[in-house]
Formats: structure tokens, C-alpha cells, sequence
């Protein structure tokens, strides 16, 4: 598949304009629909997208030639020119149904979704041809009428937005709009010009970072014009919840305006958003800390991959999902640790909260970034007024406390990075020990050990032994910075999962033969360099997207590396994610092995710009700290 930018536009609106579903439209309305689109140019054979695929958040418009549908049981629809393919995962965002292959050598228009709701905002004969289209389609693919499916099958966000919109206007003060914030309680404000035209978006963040970081030239000219946000989001009311969040997220913004008419009348925050959207989690939550025994977390662990499709369906980037899908892991896990508790006291007499300690959880469960085969990767913090007795006694509780989450779902760590080794629990000066030697080490296992270790959460007991011990980790980084450097070398020399020519390296041998290691290969890349520089800041973010965040805010990376790695690590984890996701239906065993060949061409393409960037990501890792930023 070869994608590149759009020349030509004036011919192209031209040759549009002739297909039904644009007819009588203007070129500056077309206009709209084209401002993000994508030429992809296929040949004959070649599959845009495979059925069980993540969707790729908007259409393809056979521009020439023509596009043959599949499902399990055979072809069923050729898009023709002026047709689309993808028209039926547009309202459901799902993984799709069918799979898409160009039928000869065709040129299609990647068009997003949000250009498809700007036009529609402004075009309701699009919007009835369009819809028209989409009804039919999934009509012929399911073999069912779904009559008018528009507004039931998605969740616009003009219908959870804040409506009216309160305003303030430009030559007001921003006295004026703190005043007005405060009376309304509320975070922002649109601001309006002399016409009652939209200008801008100003909220209590911009009062802090913009007009109170320099108070004094500030009230040289304290109107809201010179503070405010001069391009905000906005967005058509018919757009999805789902799509309004990752919007929002992608272009850091805590807010979105919702315009009707080229008029806003509504606003909506990432708050109200995730809210809405993961509700469904809350509810599961609520019923783990119900339950009463093992089967019962046993079932809800089997049953997490359905969760997890919810969540990724409603969820514009996949990496979004896994925080989500790490709460309910970490509320099961919570659940089994106190229900342990008390089976072990029972038998024992030993009241394990009796004793000064914190349980930690290691690795991708301290990132929240768990996906649906977790290990299990935890340790004891003890006080240091712990004594052997008690400790002795905790190693015991921690064995039946493992062979419970085993029972439930969760493996045993291979690497022994878990309660039952002496190693992994210990009292807070046995571990600040521990951690010197590593630093100091800068060799062998400590590397892989910190690797693991230095990305942890409490889980239960007391917070301030795991604060402490983080305390204690930045401190003796910043001692030795070095040990960075040795950590980020022991990836450079891992076997890259991609050659000079762009083929895959996949395993040789083994029942992962012909597959590729996630985790291992690639997206411990990403987890490491960004552990590393966050480490060098002295940071506590644990969660790799915040890293970044928080890197990008330090200017420590720039805004264009960082959305880069953003970028590749959305598309690792929306791959694995998603295969996971299959292997759970198919019954099969869940890993993060990957067959490259098994993605369609646009998958494949997204695979190779990740990896990549991922070694080009690494590389700038190891030149910072080597002096050579």
C-alpha cells in the first residue's frame, strides 16, 4: 500500500462531486472532507483491512477501481467507484466484520471521521445520503434490516455536552472570567469577539500558567484575548464520544466546544467524557469487591477480554483502554489478597494488617498498562521494625497468596519477581540496600530486575514505605545516572524485530514459530527509554503515555518526539491488544505473539513506521545520556 498527500485537489473535487453521495455540494464544503483525506493507492489482491481488525476511525472512498467485501461465508458487496469500504464499523466502531480487498488496481481516499461529521454538520443532504449508505451496507452485510441505526448504535457527544456555553467576551478582563467561573463553577469559558463569533476558549489552566506565571506584565494588559486558547477544539455535535475524547487527548486539550451551525452551543471535558464512557468498569469494580470467594474472581478474569473489547470500542486510542483494563486486574488481585488474608489467619492465627507493610505490583501493573495476560510481578516492603518471625511468617502467606492468583488466572512469574522469593521481600533498609547494589552493579541481573522492580505501585498497606523506597530509587539515580546508560544498552543489544529492508524478524523455531514477541521485542523499547529518562528527572509518573506527557511539559523531549513514540506505541499496543482480544474468542492460549503476515497491508505498514521509530527512539535515549543530546 502506498499512501502520500493529495495534489491535483481542484481535478479531484471535480471527479467527486460527480459521485452520488456528494452531488450538489460545494467545493468549499468538499473542501472539508479533503483537509485531512489520504490517497492510498492498492493493487489488485492487496487487503485494506482484515475482519477481526481494530477499525481504522474512518472510510476508504473507491476513488477508481473497486473494493470486493468479505465475510466467513463469502463475498458480499463490491464498492464500486463513489462507494466506500468500512461504511459499516462508521456507527458501531467495532472491530470489523468483513474483510476488504481491492479487487484490481484501485485508488481509494482515506477520508477520517471527523471530516465526515464537519461536512455533515454543514450538509444535511450528505448527511442523508451518507447514512443511507451506511444503512444499506450493513444491511447487506448482515443480512438484516437496521432500519434508521444512526442514533442508536453511537453516542454523540452534543448529547452529553454542557449546553448553554457560558462566555466572556475578548476585551474582558481575566478578573471578569475568574469571577464568572467562580459564581458558575465551572473551569471554562468561550470567548467570543465584538461580532459574537467563537475567538477562543479560556480556562482556570490558563489563569494559572499564562496570566499568573508573570503577574506583573500581565496587568499591563490583563484581557482575555492575550490569555486565552486561540485555536480551541471544536467539534460537530453529531461526533462520537469516543472520537471527542481521543480528539482531545491527541491534541492535549482538557476541553472541546460543540458547534452547531458554525455556532458553539455546548462544551464537554475529558472528564465528563471518561465518566460516561467507562461507567461499565465502575459497575464491574463494584461487584469484584462483592464477591466472596476464588471461583467467582476466576469468572470475572475469564471474562475480562469482553470487558476490554467494550472499553477499546469506545476508546479512540488502544493505550487508552489499559489503565481501564489494569483496574479491574488490580481490584481482582486486591480481592485475592484479602480474601488470603483471611483464610490465612483463619488457619494460622496470623493477622498479617497487624504488621507494618505494603504489598507492591510490579512491572506492567505498576504502569497500569496490563493487558489480558499479566503475570504476576509483586513484592513485600516490610517496615524495618519487621521481625524474622513475622517476615518467615509473611513468605508462608505469601505462597498461598501466589497459588490463589494462579487459581484465578494469573501465572506465575517466570523471572521469581514475587512474594515467595526472600528477594522480593524485604524490610525498607534491606531494599534501599538492594537497589544500591543494583545501581552500583550496572551489570547482568540487576539490569533486568530494575527493569521490572523500578516500575511499581502499592497495591495494599502502607503507602509511605512505598513512597519512601521511590524517594530512595531517584535519589540514587540521580547519584549514578550512568546505570541509565547500561540499561538502555542492554536493549541495544536485543535482536531487533526488523531488518534494513523492512522484513520482520520472526521466531524460528518453537510453537511461536513465524511470530513475533510484543512485549519482548518491541514494546519494551518504548517502556525502558521512557523509564529512563523519567528516572534521570526524578519524576514519579509510572504510566508510559504520562511519562511522556510529563517529559514533553519539562521540555526534556520535544513536542515532535514525543507524539512520534506516542504514535508507535498507540500502534503496538491497538495490535496486540486486538490479537489478544481474537485468541479469547478463538479459545486459544493469550500471549503477545504476533503474526506480521496475519495483519492486512495497512497494519503492516503502521507495524514497520512503529519499529522504527522505536529504534530511533532508543537511539536518542542512549545519546542524551551519553552526553550527545
Amino acid at each position: 500500500m502506498e499512501i502520500s498527500s493529495m495534489n491535483g485537489v481542484i481535478d479531484i473535487l471535480d471527479r467527486l462531486t460527480r459521485f452520488y453521495v456528494f452531488k450538489g455540494i460545494e467545493y468549499s464544503r468538499m473542501r472539508i472532507l479533503l483537509e485531512k483525506g489520504e490517497f492510498v493507492s492498492v493493487e489488485q489482491g492487496e487487503v485494506l483491512f482484515k475482519k477481526g481488525e481494530s477499525y481504522h476511525k474512518g472510510v476508504y472512498l473507491v476513488y477508481s477501481g473497486s473494493v470486493e467485501l468479505y465475510s466467513d461465508s463469502g463475498l458480499k458487496v463490491v464498492a464500486a467507484e463513489g462507494d466506500f469500504a468500512g461504511l459499516s464499523n462508521f456507527v458501531g466502531k467495532s472491530v470489523y466484520h468483513v474483510s476488504a480487498m481491492a479487487s484490481d488496481n484501485s485508488d481509494l481516499i482515506f477520508i477520517p471521521e471527523l471530516s465526515i461529521y464537519k461536512l455533515m454538520e454543514v450538509s444535511e443532504d450528505f448527511r442523508e445520503r451518507f447514512y443511507g449508505l451506511v444503512t444499506g451496507r450493513i444491511n447487506a452485510v448482515t443480512g438484516k434490516s437496521t432500519g434508521n441505526i444512526e442514533s442508536r448504535t453511537y453516542k454523540p457527544v452534543g448529547s452529553y455536552m454542557t449546553s448553554p456555553v457560558i462566555t466572556v467576551k475578548t476585551t474582558d478582563t481575566v478578573m471578569d472570567a475568574g469571577k464568572i467561573m467562580s459564581e458558575h463553577n465551572i473551569g471554562a469559558l468561550a470567548v467570543l469577539d465584538e461580532n459574537e463569533s467563537l475567538a477562543g476558549l479560556i480556562t482556570s489552566k490558563h489563569m494559572v500558567h499564562r496570566f499568573l506565571s508573570n503577574i506583573e506584565s500581565s496587568l499591563q494588559a490583563p484581557v482575555v484575548k492575550n490569555f486565552m486558547e486561540k485555536e480551541p477544539l471544536v467539534l460537530p455535535a453529531e461526533f462520537p464520544l469516543a472520537e471527542a475524547l481521543g480528539e482531545m487527548q491527541t491534541k492535549a486539550q482538557e476541553y472541546a466546544l460543540i458547534s452547531m451551525k458554525n455556532k458553539p452551543v455546548g462544551i464537554i471535558s475529558n472528564n465528563d467524557i471518561m465518566r460516561s464512557l467507562f461507567r461499565n468498569t465502575t459497575i464491574h469494580s463494584t461487584y469484584i469487591e462483592g464477591v466472596s470467594g476464588l471461583d467467582e474472581l476466576r469468572t470475572s478474569y475469564q471474562g475480562l477480554y469482553k470487558i476490554a473489547e467494550s472499553v477499546v470500542s469506545s476508546s479512540r486510542l488502544t493505550y487508552d483502554a489499559l489503565p481501564v483494563i489494569s483496574s479491574v486486574h488490580l481490584n481482582i488481585q486486591k480481592k485475592v489478597y484479602r480474601l488470603t488474608a483471611e483464610k490465612f489467619a483463619a488457619e494460622t492465627g496470623f493477622d498479617i494488617t497487624k504488621v507494618r507493610h505494603s504489598l507492591i505490583i510490579m512491572g506492567s501493573g505498576g504502569r497500569k498498562e496490563m493487558m489480558l495476560d499479566p503475570d504476576q510481578d509483586n513484592g513485600f516492603i516490610f517496615a524495618d521494625d519487621a521481625t524474622d518471625e513475622e517476615i518467615e511468617m509473611f513468605l508462608k502467606f505469601g505462597a498461598m497468596f501466589t497459588d490463589s492468583l494462579e487459581y484465578v488466572g494469573y501465572k506465575k512469574c517466570p523471572g521469581n519477581v514475587m512474594v515467595t522469593n526472600p528477594e522480593m521481600s524485604m524490610r525498607l533498609s534491606d531494599w534501599k540496600n538492594k537497589v544500591r547494589n543494583w545501581v552500583d552493579g550496572s551489570a547482568g541481573k540487576s539490569i533486568l530486575w530494575s527493569n521490572i522492580v523500578f516500575d511499581y505501585d502499592g497495591l495494599a498497606g502502607d503507602e509511605k514505605l512505598v513512597w519512601e523506597l521511590r524517594e530512595y530509587i531517584n535519589m540514587k539515580i540521580s547519584q549514578k545516572p550512568i546505570f541509565l546508560i547500561y540499561m538502555l544498552e542492554n536493549d541495544s543489544n536485543q535482536r531487533k524485530p526488523i531488518n534494513l529492508f523492512g522484513k520482520f524478524i520472526t521466531e524460528k523455531e518453537g510453537e511461536h514459530a513465524g511470530k513475533m514477541n510484543m512485549k519482548v521485542a518491541a514494546l519494551a523499547f518504548i517502556v525502558d527509554v521512557t523509564r529512563a529518562f523519567t528516572l534521570k528527572c526524578g519524576l514519579n509518573d509510572l504510566n508510559t503515555i504520562e511519562r511522556l506527557k510529563h517529559l514533553r511539559r519539562k521540555k526534556i523531549l520535544s513536542d515532535e518526539l514525543v507524539s512520534q513514540t506516542q504514535d508507535a506505541y498507540e500502534i503496538l499496543v491497538d495490535i496486540t491488544l486486538n490479537e489478544q482480544i481474537r485468541q479469547a474468542y478463538a479459545g486459544e492460549g493469550i500471549s503477545k505473539f504476533v503474526n506480521p503476515d496475519s495483519l492486512s497491508m495497512y497494519n503492516q505498514e503502521k507495524l514497520r513506521k512503529a519499529l522504527n521509530h522505536m529504534s530511533k527512539f532508543l537511539s536518542v535515549g542512549l545519546k542524551y545520556f551519553k552526553g550527545h543530546p
